[in-house]
């Protein structure tokens, strides 16, 4: 009897303890999906703030679990994470092609800029003045000039450029700026000039001659009347006085510009000048021509005074000492 109870008893321990390992071992049993789920949580790439709302997270939870076609290296971050996957790529900023040219002031490059949007005309001309620009070597062999109503005047290359809209001031001059070290640089020289000089004689050319032909004349006309120490008389500088100057700084400037008073070159470019007037201010024509005068389109050339006024009589003009009529 004894050992029946012993046995019966050590039956029911067996029992109880199969039981508890039983139970014990029931959670571990659900461990795989558990896992499955971390898994799949820590393959979705983290959504960055502002990126989507609580749904386009959720979205992007569901479909990472599924295997993609185009996989990130492991330790690399792609370029789309954080991205929903319905949403649209960032619109490129609006671009406007602009053409600017010969002979464009700076007043005239701003008020385009303005009309398309790219910078206001008043930051466009205050950046040109005020930030430094002097890592050009253009920009930096510009002197110091107290009388010199506008430095980059000459510098902004005519031709077509590609703006954002909306951009920085100081990067559309910038754009102007590289270009004119590439087409000016230092490839026009004359003996005795500056490139600066060079520059500032060709802005003159460009607003009196139409053609690479008669600016090379008239270039002959203003080499001949510097070597002679005499006024230039460039009405072209009259009217940069009147439109551009005058408007803007009063009487500051004018006597510094205006070469009916100034003993030789202006203080600076009246305008930018482009290839042609660059190319006939280092490259003259060999005259002895001292006058021009321009009538319908055409240019008539006088070596003296005296042929300058039978000229203009014979035109139908007045006679005056002008180097054009």
């Amino acid at each position: 009897m004894k050992r029946i109870c012993i046995f019966l008893l050590t039956a029911v321990l067996l029992v109880f303890s199969a039981c508890s390992k039983q139970d014990k071992q029931a959670p571990a049993s659900s461990q795989p999906s558990s896992s499955f789920l971390g898994q799949v949580s820590s393959s979705v790439p983290p959504v960055s703030s502002g990126a989507g709302d609580s749904s386009a997270a959720s979205s992007s939870l569901q479909t990472s679990a599924a295997p993609s076609s185009q996989k990130t290296p492991a330790g690399k971050t792609s370029s789309k994470a954080g991205q929903n996957s319905s949403s649209a790529s960032p619109a490129k900023a609006k671009t406007v092609a602009l053409t600017f040219p010969e002979g464009y002031t700076l007043s005239q490059i701003g008020d385009r800029l303005e009309k398309s949007s790219v910078c206001k005309k008043a930051d466009f001309v205050t950046a040109a003045q005020n930030y430094d620009f002097s890592y050009y070597p253009l920009v930096k062999a510009i002197p110091s000039n107290a009388h010199r109503a506008y430095k980059l005047e000459g510098y902004l290359y005519p031709d077509t450029y590609e703006f954002y809209v909306g951009m920085k001031p100081q990067d559309a001059v910038g754009r102007f700026l590289r270009v004119a070290e590439q087409k000016i640089g230092t490839k026009y020289n004359y003996s005795g000039m500056t490139t600066d000089q060079v520059v500032t004689l060709a802005s003159i050319i460009e607003r009196e001659a139409d053609d690479a032909q008669d600016m090379k004349l008239v270039s002959s006309v203003f080499h001949n009347r510097l070597k002679a120490k005499q006024k230039l008389e460039a009405d072209a500088t009259i009217s940069y006085c009147t439109m551009y100057l005058l408007n803007v700084f009063g009487d500051k400037y004018k006597y510094y510009y205006n070469t009916y008073r100034c003993a030789a070159l202006p203080a600076g470019p009246i305008c930018n000048p482009g290839a042609s007037a660059l190319n006939a201010a280092a490259n003259p024509a060999k005259t002895d021509y001292y006058y021009f005068i321009t009538s319908n389109g055409k240019y008539y050339y006088q070596k003296t005074l005296d042929e300058h006024n039978a000229k203009l009589k014979e035109l139908g003009m007045s006679p005056s000492s002008t180097v054009s009529g």
